[in-house]
């Protein structure tokens, strides 16, 4: 009797081993899982998506031009005339989308004002850059300034391609709320400390450019930031 009690609580045992070996298993197998999933999303991109729209022009189609060429000198008569009248300034055409040829990326771009370190703001979404508004808009004299996160979340942000994959020569297209299309060509793409930025990076002024921003390196909890800043400077294709 005591034998067959034996048995039993044995077998009993070995049930309860054999159902908790493939719990573990199928947790591990789930781990597994995810973790290949992360790994794919990072390296290669297939699950982010666009959110920007591919632009609709070519880089023959650029709404950036030379200065007019000289025209002769005005002439005059006898009779006053009224002066011209002031011309009125073009309202700003703000971008809404920014796209990496030869990247296939287009990201979205919504306008952000200062955060309440006086900095310029970034956009909570990891697939959605920000245009600082209180700079020249792409179609406008000056610095275009375009930020957009390399991580957030946990996410993979679309800005990433500034430090992996873009190169100088590569051609930008900025898509504007009124439809137009600005190209720019990569000029430089450098790294800095966030405490190191040069000046002439946050400078609404200066030449007419395209400044795109990132940050790079394990984010600080302290801090409240990444320590490293990738800037990609981004000059004009002006028609000929």
């Amino acid at each position: 009797m005591q034998t067959n009690e034996y048995d039993a609580q044995a077998e009993l045992a070995r049930r309860k081993r054999k159902r908790g070996n493939i719990v573990r298993y199928c947790i591990g197998g789930a781990l597994i899982l995810v973790g290949a999933f992360i790994v794919l999303r990072d390296q290669t991109g297939i699950f982010n998506r666009n959110t920007g729209v591919k632009p609709s022009a070519t880089p023959d189609a650029v709404i950036v031009s030379r200065a007019p060429e000289p025209t002769a000198a005005p002439t005059y008569s006898a009779e006053p005339t009224k002066p011209p009248p002031e011309p009125t300034p073009e309202p700003a055409d703000p971008p809404v989308s920014v796209y990496f040829a030869g990247h296939d990326i287009s990201c979205a771009v919504v306008p952000v004002g200062v955060n309440e370190k006086g900095e310029m703001d970034t956009v909570p979404k990891h697939d959605v850059a920000g245009w600082y508004m209180y700079g020249p808009a792409p179609n406008e004299p000056g610095n275009c300034i375009i930020a957009g996160h390399n991580r957030y979340h946990g996410q993979k942000g679309l800005f990433s391609v500034l430090h992996k994959g873009l190169k100088t020569g590569d051609s930008i297209c900025v898509t504007t709320e009124g439809g137009k299309d600005v190209y720019y060509t990569v000029e430089s793409i450098d790294e800095y400390k966030y405490d190191a930025v040069p000046m002439e990076v946050m400078e609404p002024g200066g030449e007419t450019r395209l400044t795109l921003i990132t940050c790079l390196g394990d984010y600080d909890y302290d801090m409240q930031m990444s320590r490293t800043r990738v800037v990609a400077v981004c000059k004009p294709i002006e028609n000929n």
